[in-house]
C-alpha cells in the first residue's frame, strides 16, 4: 500500500494521476463496516483496471471543528494503515484537514479536490455520505459535478446487524460500558492500546506484581477503569496478561493509570513500545481496608483474567492481528 500524507499543493505534486476506485471517511476503527466496503472498493477497482485509493483527513476533522469536544478516537494512525494495508488497499491518502478545507462548499470540494487530485473512475460510498461546508454535499452532488466527466458514483447501503448499522460511534458505546466482547466483534480484532513503558511508582512490584505502566494516549478511546483480560506484545512476543485502568484509590492516588501485568515475566522494558489487546472486563474499579486485601483481590483477578484468556483461545474468537 502507498500512503501519501500533506496538504493540497503537497498531494498534486507527490500523488501519481488517477484514474481511481476511491472511498472517502475516517475509517477509525476500520470495522466490519469499514472492511465490508472495502472488500466491495477492490472488486470494483479490479473490474475497472485501476487502483483503490481511500481519501482520509488528519487530524480527524472533528479536532478541528470541535476542538474542544470529548471525542476519542478508537485506533491510532500507525494501526490503522497497519490494518489497511492488511486488508490490501492500493492507496491510502491523508489530507491535512484545516479551517480552509472545512470551508469548502460541496461543489467547489468535488472539484478543486476530488476532480483535480484524483480523477475518479468511481466513487464508491455509504447511502448516507455527506461532505462540504455545512454538510450540504450529498452523493447526488457528487454525481451532478463529476457524472459529466466519466466518474461513477456508487452508493452502498449500511451494513446492518439485527436490525441496528454497525458504526464507530456503536463500538465507542460498548467500550464505554465496558462491553469489550461487543466492541471486538464489530471491531474484528481486539481494542489495542500502544506506547512506550513509562516510569511508575513501583508500587506494584513492592506488591509482588510488577507491571508496565501505559500513559493513556491523548484523545483515544480508553476502556472504563477496572480490570481487563488483555494480552501484551512488547518484543515481539505475545504473552498473557492483566491490565488495570483507573486510579488508585487505596493509596489516594486519583492521576489515571493503566497498568499491565504480565504473570512470570521479568526484565526491564523502561522506554520500549509494547501493545495491549483487551479482551475482557473482569471487575469494576474499587477501593480496599489495607493493602493484605488488595493483594488478595489482584491473585484473584489474575487467575480469572487467565481463565477468559484460556477460553478465549479455545473458542475461537478475535485474536491480534
Amino acid at each position: 500500500m502507498e500512503t501519501f500524507r500533506g496538504d493540497l499543493p503537497t498531494l498534486s505534486r507527490t500523488l501519481p494521476p488517477g484514474p481511481y476506485a476511491m472511498t472517502i471517511g475516517n475509517f477509525d476503527g476500520v470495522h466490519v463496516g469499514h472492511q465490508y466496503l472495502l472488500s466491495r472498493l477492490k472488486a470494483e477497482a479490479k473490474i475497472s483496471g485501476v487502483p483503490s485509493l481511500l481519501l482520509t483527513f488528519a487530524p480527524h476533522p472533528l479536532f478541528v471543528l470541535a476542538p474542544d469536544s470529548a471525542f476519542r478516537m478508537i485506533m491510532s494512525r500507525k494501526r490503522q494503515e497497519e490494518v489497511l494495508r492488511e486488508l490490501g488497499l492500493d492507496v491510502l491518502v491523508c489530507l491535512t484537514f484545516d479551517r480552509v478545507l472545512a470551508s469548502m462548499t460541496a461543489e467547489f470540494f468535488s472539484q478543486h479536490v476530488l476532480h483535480a487530485l484524483f480523477r475518479p473512475a468511481l466513487i464508491l460510498l455509504g447511502e448516507g455520505f455527506r461532505f462540504g461546508a455545512g454538510r450540504h454535499g450529498t452523493l447526488d452532488t457528487l454525481e451532478r459535478e463529476l457524472g459529466g466527466s466519466g466518474t461513477r458514483v456508487l452508493p452502498l447501503p449500511p451494513l446492518e446487524e439485527n436490525g441496528h448499522r454497525v458504526s464507530s460511534s456503536r463500538i465507542r458505546k460498548a467500550v464505554d460500558s465496558g462491553d469489550l466482547e461487543e466492541a471486538n466483534r464489530l471491531l474484528t480484532r481486539p481494542l489495542e492500546i500502544s506506547g512506550p513503558v513509562a516510569e511508575g511508582e513501583r508500587r506494584g512490584r513492592l506488591l509482588g506484581f510488577p507491571t508496565l505502566n501505559l500513559v493513556p494516549p491523548e484523545h483515544r478511546l480508553v476502556p472504563p477503569s477496572g480490570v481487563y483480560a488483555t494480552r501484551t506484545r512488547t518484543e515481539g512476543a505475545l504473552y498473557d496478561s492483566a491490565t488495570y485502568i483507573g486510579t488508585k484509590p487505596t493509596f489516594g492516588t486519583h492521576r489515571p493509570v493503566i497498568e499491565t501485568h504480565i504473570p512470570g515475566f521479568s526484565g526491564d522494558l523502561y522506554g520500549k513500545d509494547h501493545q495491549v489487546f483487551f479482551y475482557h472486563r473482569v471487575r469494576g474499579e474499587r477501593s480496599f481496608p489495607n493493602v493484605d486485601a488488595l493483594k488478595a483481590q489482584i491473585t484473584s483477578d489474575i487467575a480469572n483474567a487467565q481463565r477468559v484468556l484460556h477460553d478465549i483461545v479455545f473458542e475461537g474468537s478475535v485474536r491480534p492481528l
